[in-house]
């Protein structure tokens, strides 16, 4: 097949790659990123967009809701590295700033504004912009896709293996809002679907998302995986056949050190998602030029080294989360933590900091939302703002199982230590977050 001015072989189908680069200062962000700086997806986004153009793909288009900011960033990147720019129009999709993966949710709107651009035989090719392509992808797999309308990444065995098939399927029927034939939980980090696709996506993944936010913290994920995949499965019942792009290795998806399949077979992939290595992008981006044998390089490397640490990683997170007995889930915490802090800012850099730390988070913004989820969670740890002004430890206590009780923190809004005999560790307002988050995981382990 010869190739066309795409760099695609000849196949009569067009595809334009996007990435959403959603920033918000003040929202709980992803568990999965450390970096302060908001600007970081838009870094993994420029290294995303070398790869693209390295192995022959048209470049990358940058969705977001902060254009001229983003364009401004962009001008200090050589002209040949900089995507695409495309301002997001107002978002109807609403929900708390504090949830995890805040902005990943609004990839929803990318999907429905760049599919509705799409000229005939296009194809939306939606990334996550912690990816790197190895390798043109297959012509006549775009080909099947553009035939079908869809092509997906299938992750089902991931999900059922590791968090059990029947608490993924629960979830993702109550977000369908029905029983599904052949429930599929699909990743968020590569979609290419045709406009017709899309526009049948699109009403059925809004009807999702209003279920899904009424009933997001009883969910094991939160993100647009969640209602994506559930509008997915509503339309594959209805006969939409959907491709799996990982069973044709178009994407890979690798942690280091963590995977069931070796790296000889990731090497064979056009997309690798990389999301344990978005530093090693970050730093791509700011490189002279760019190289994805050195980058390739960097991830055997990484591999080699975690693969080494990863049996005590697994075994200090046994220390620190002990597994719990069937018969006595209900008498026993199902959450590590619950974080009470009306102030929503302050509030999600703690909660990102803890859940980035393999625990299970619940936040809340006011009291009484504090005692009706330490009622049902019973959480291990309460950490709350200040005991005086926010809560009283007995109001919380009261709500909980009193065979086992909470480890109380105070986080005070002012810096004058009171004694309260009920908080078992207090810090002021002006500490660090750091200390808190020791101070949790050291909880956690002594119980």
């Amino acid at each position: 097949m010869s190739a066309s001015s795409s760099g695609l072989p000849d196949c009569g189908v067009g595809v334009v790659p996007c990435a959403l680069v959603y920033v918000e200062t003040d929202s709980a962000g992803s568990p999965n990123c450390t970096s302060a700086d908001p600007f970081c997806y838009l870094e993994q986004a420029i290294t995303l967009n070398r790869s693209l153009k390295a192995v022959g793909l048209p470049a990358l288009t940058v969705a977001t809701n902060v254009a001229g900011q983003v364009v401004q960033y962009l001008e200090k990147v050589d002209a040949d590295a900089r995507p695409h720019v495309v301002q997001l129009a107002p978002s109807v999709l609403a929900l708390p700033k504090i949830t995890r993966f805040y902005s990943a949710h609004f990839k929803l709107d990318m999907m429905e504004q760049l599919g509705a651009t799409l000229r005939d035989g296009e194809l939306l090719m939606v990334l996550d912009t912690d990816m790197l392509a190895l390798h043109c992808v297959n012509g006549e797999l775009l080909a099947r896709c553009r035939t079908t309308g869809v092509g997906a990444f299938d992750i089902s065995d991931q999900e059922f293996s590791a968090y059990g098939d029947a608490r993924v399927i629960a979830d993702l029927e109550t977000v369908a809002g029905k029983r599904l034939r052949n429930p599929r939980w699909f990743g968020g980090e590569v979609l290419v679907a045709s406009a017709e696709f899309i526009e049948a996506l699109v009403p059925r993944a809004h009807a999702c998302f209003e279920r899904y936010t009424h009933v997001i913290r009883e969910l094991n994920h939160n993100g647009d995986e969640a209602f994506i995949s559930a509008a997915l499965n509503l339309l594959a019942d209805d006969g939409y056949p959907i491709i799996d792009l990982g069973a044709h290795r178009m994407v890979g998806r690798h942690w280091s050190g963590n995977t069931h399949r070796d790296l000889r077979w990731f090497k064979g992939c056009s997309l690798l998602h990389l999301p344990g290595c978005k530093r090693l992008l970050e730093r791509q981006a700011r490189r002279p030029g760019f190289s994805a044998t050195h980058v390739w390089r960097s991830v055997v490397l990484r591999h080699e080294l975690n693969r080494t640490v990863w049996p005590l990683r697994r075994w200090v997170r046994s220390r620190v989360r002990p597994r719990l007995h069937r018969h006595a889930v209900q008498a026993e915490a199902r959450v590590d933590v619950l974080v009470l802090d009306p102030d929503a800012g302050r509030l999600s850099q703690l909660v990102s900091r803890l859940t980035s730390l393999g625990m299970y988070v619940m936040p809340a913004l006011t009291t009484e939302e504090a005692r009706n989820e330490a009622r049902r969670l019973n959480p291990r740890v309460i950490v709350s703002s200040s005991p005086r002004g926010v809560a009283v430890a007995g109001e919380l206590l009261e709500a909980v199982d009193a065979r086992h009780r909470p480890v109380m923190i105070a986080f005070s809004t002012d810096d004058a230590r009171m004694d309260w005999a009920q908080w078992d560790t207090w810090f002021p307002r002006s500490a660090d977050p750091s200390d808190v988050v020791r101070a949790v995981t050291q909880a956690l382990g002594v119980r």
